[in-house]
């Protein structure tokens, strides 16, 4: 038995009743394979997967439906580990099936993958912290200064009523956006995300999109370059909007005011399946060494034209999921005074539309 790997081991025999176990799970459960040798592998080991298992007395010796693998390839299963202390750990476990030579099953290995485990429960523990962060920070405005309303709105005049309103209404504004990305990531996540794949005309999209951020743009010169007979893009219409929106916004919101934010797009020459659209911006630039975390949940930079924009860091994140799910790739290249974020989506020729109509 692996005894010096970091993830756990427990070997029992044919009848299910643990025979050893390896020091990373002792120390894990609290208990030492004197502790354990003898007893039946649910006391260590509560699972719940596809098969019961009996041992040759016909008594089911490991909890019910605990799947038993062979080969290779072991089935991977959710388990609770029991400890000595009552508390208990779900963790990825594999029940694999030892054959003697004429194929015999003569024990089993049971595989607790402590390192994943520890790796997503970490993950998913900093997810939660940060977005408990996220809310509480707009949730403490909005009860802050409608507390303040209540309290002294009598003697409030109509102008500062009417800022505190405003804040608390931005701030819900802010709390619905987290919320909205959120949801978001938990439909690409859990891969529920609904596409309808049509052929779209990109500039009609991209024109779209810089209306509905007129307001936003008020101080920067937004400039589209997009050629006339640019092939439709492949793609489901609200996604792309989302993209777009996302990466201009990001443009205008993390730019100089009185600077230029570009939109661009060209057929590939090289790749005639796809098409390319850029955006591109006259900002700050990301360092080099940022660069890779950019796309990663509620990643943002540590720069005074960032802090001062809000943001829920999930922006980047789900552009990149979107553009994946829509079988198109993303890349960023940046420097001192700009950013480009380049996409390239499955292009919508007239024969591709055609062979799609027929089908």
């Amino acid at each position: 038995m692996a005894r010096y790997s970091a993830d756990g081991f427990i070997v029992s025999d044919a009848n299910g009743v643990v025979t050893d176990l390896n020091s990373p799970l002792e120390k894990l459960i609290g208990r030492t394979a004197r502790d354990i040798a003898g007893h039946s592998l649910a006391t260590v080991v509560e699972c719940a997967c596809t098969a019961n298992h009996r041992n040759s007395n016909g008594d089911t010796f490991t909890p019910a439906n605990f799947s038993i693998a062979t080969g290779d390839n072991p089935n991977v299963h959710n388990a609770t580990l029991v400890s000595r202390s009552g508390m208990d750990w779900c963790m990825p476990t594999s029940h694999i099936a030892i054959e003697g030579e004429n194929g015999q099953i003569i024990g089993y290995l049971t595989v607790i993958y402590i390192i994943q485990a520890n790796s997503v429960q970490q993950a998913q523990t900093e997810f939660v912290s940060t977005v408990s962060h996220e809310l509480r920070t707009p949730l403490t405005s909005i009860k802050g200064f409608a507390d303040t309303i209540l309290r002294a709105g009598d003697r409030l005049d109509v102008s500062q009523q009417r800022r505190y309103v405003g804040i608390i209404k931005d701030q819900a504004d802010r709390l619905t956006r987290l919320v909205e990305d959120l949801l978001a990531v938990s439909r690409l996540e859990s891969r529920k995300l609904q596409l309808t794949i049509r052929a779209i005309d990109l500039n009609e999209a991209v024109q779209r999109v810089c209306r509905n951020l007129s307001d936003k743009a008020r101080d920067h010169c937004i400039s589209t370059k997009i050629p006339a007979g640019l092939p439709a893009v492949w793609a489901d219409a609200d996604r792309l909007e989302q993209i777009l929106t996302n990466l201009i916004d990001n443009a205008i919101k993390y730019s100089p005011t009185h600077t230029t934010v570009t939109i661009s797009a060209r057929d590939i020459n090289l790749n005639p399946e796809m098409v390319e659209f850029s955006v591109s911006d006259q900002g700050v630039g990301i360092p080099q060494e940022h660069l890779p975390e950019i796309f990663t949940k509620f990643s943002r930079l540590d720069n005074p034209l960032v802090r001062q924009t809000e943001g829920t860091g999930l922006g980047l994140y789900i552009t990149k999921s979107l553009v994946l799910a829509l079988g198109g790739h993303i890349r960023v290249e940046s420097h001192a005074g700009g950013t480009t974020f380049t996409v390239q989506l499955p292009a919508a020729t007239l024969e591709e539309q055609a062979a799609r109509g027929r089908g």
